[in-house]
């Protein structure tokens, strides 16, 4: 028999005389579970005698410590270990009768009674649920369409690793680039910079470039735009008017004005295309560089509308399939969000008192998406279950790569703490199953992608050994 534990088994031996499930609401419940004394006993001894041959006690050789010296010094960890025993068994009992899946227990424990061991149970849980006919799905086809403006476009961007930025006394025009100081101010007069949780790109910046006029920049819109017509030397102020869902949360739906001033105007001067240049660029003619910058656009347009057809795929799931999730779970993935976030904060120079100040406001703003998240790790368990899709090593390697690249970890290190971390290894797993389980349904119910991977290689099989691509 197994255990269940956010969708993940292991195997453990049961030895209960009876057991007692009790809902407490349509996600808790109560389960009681007898234990016969003597089987408790022998898991007890096992632990002890497992301890015997491999701790380390000074004056003892290891292998060599007598049982009642374990006993005397690790009493507490032997407990423990007890403990987690029991917890395995009381829960391979629960999933022997239901496919509940266990998201938290919240208390445990423990009685003596008539020689017998009582483990008491309290355990949010999602519980079980029906899939729709997921497999009658659709998913609209992609359309990808690349224009000549953006093959040109792509040409020129192409271009501009090799140009050269030549000073200009004029004023700027859209693609030149503007050095210049800036300040933004509430409307009260107070400086943005002044909140420390802000990140400086929005407060006060001093020898900045601005492409100008650029649509695609990171950066301020007011500010891009303000500086197009500007000589060096220029002051003016613009405003910018952030928008309601802004993500950053002290600036969200704010009106910031911004004092700028102008120290120098660059044109932007691409190289010619002559034979050294095409050489450079690894193509042998214009031609050639024209279809390589369309091919890239549209493995690039491809990939992300492959992207949104998933997106669709998640949000269908979500709304055809009912699933009641425990407030623990929810709370734990708005934690988990609050975390990763406070993370990629405090790498960009954010101070950690700084987010600590707005974090019950950061993580209610993460609680819809955590429970969309839980909700779909859910159904992919329960669909990945009836599929009988199974992660192999070769995915895991890939979910490994792709949480090395994502998060700018070292892969040595991440490796070492997988190793020493059995969570971080069930999280991984986990991860993968559902990254796999959502590429077999997208081969599944995407007609189009079935007819674009006919194209480029044979038919997967039934069960897709697809590479986990998202993290859900």
């Amino acid at each position: 028999m197994y255990y269940l534990l956010l969708g993940w088994t292991v195997r453990v031996t049961s030895y209960i005389v009876k057991e007692e499930i009790e809902n407490i609401s349509d996600t808790r419940l109560n389960v009681v579970c007898t234990f016969d004394a003597d089987e408790i006993e022998a898991e007890n001894k096992s632990i002890v005698d497992k301890l015997c041959k491999e701790a380390n006690v000074p004056g003892f050789r290891k292998g060599k410590i007598p049982s009642n010296i374990i006993l005397s010094k690790f009493a507490d960890g032997i407990k423990k270990q007890l403990d987690s025993s029991i917890v395995n068994k009381a829960l391979n009992t629960l999933n022997s009768k239901t496919e509940w899946n266990i998201v938290t227990i919240i208390d445990l424990k423990r009685e003596d009674t008539d020689g017998r061991m009582v483990c008491i149970l309290t355990l949010d849980v999602i519980p079980e649920f029906e899939l729709s006919d997921y497999k009658s799905l659709s998913i609209d086809p992609i359309d990808v369409v690349v224009e000549e403006h953006e093959i040109q476009n792509e040409v020129r961007n192409t271009l501009r690793r090799y140009a050269k930025y030549e000073v200009v006394g004029r004023k700027s025009k859209i693609g030149d680039f503007v050095k210049l100081n800036y300040t933004g101010k509430f409307e009260d007069g107070s400086l943005v910079a002044d909140i420390k949780s802000i990140p400086n790109i929005y407060g006060t910046q001093t020898n900045t470039w601005e492409e100008a006029g650029n649509t695609t920049t990171p950066g301020i819109r007011a500010i891009v735009d303000g500086i197009v017509g500007v000589k060096a030397g220029a002051k003016k102020t613009v405003s910018q008017q952030f928008e309601a869902n802004f993500d950053v949360v002290e600036l969200a739906g704010k009106p910031v004005s911004y004092d700028l001033e102008a120290i120098e105007v660059r044109e932007l001067v691409l190289p010619e295309l002559t034979d050294d240049m095409l050489q450079t660029l690894g193509v042998k003619s214009q031609d050639e560089l024209y279809e390589k910058s369309k091919l890239l656009l549209t493995n690039h347009k491809t990939s992300q509308a492959r992207l949104a057809q998933r997106e669709k795929l998640v949000t269908k799931l979500i709304e055809s399939i009912d699933v009641k999730i425990p407030e623990s779970a929810i709370n734990q993935e708005a934690t988990n969000l609050m975390n990763e976030f406070a993370n990629r904060k405090v790498r960009s120079g954010t101070k950690p008192q700084d987010i600590s100040e707005n974090s019950q406001e950061i993580f209610n703003g993460f609680k819809p998406v955590a429970v969309q998240r839980v909700k779909i790790g859910a159904i992919l368990d329960k669909i990945a279950r009836d599929e009988k899709i199974k992660p192999l090593q070769g995915d895991i390697e890939n979910m490994i790569w792709q949480d090395v690249y994502t998060r700018g970890l070292d892969v040595n290190q991440y490796i070492i703490e997988l190793r020493r971390d059995n969570d971080k290894i069930i999280d991984l797993r986990r991860r993968t199953l559902r990254g796999k389980t959502l590429d077999h349904l997208m081969y599944m119910l995407c007609k189009d992608l079935k007819q674009e991977n006919s194209t480029s290689r044979e038919k997967l099989p039934e069960n897709v050994e697809a590479t986990p691509s998202v993290d859900v």
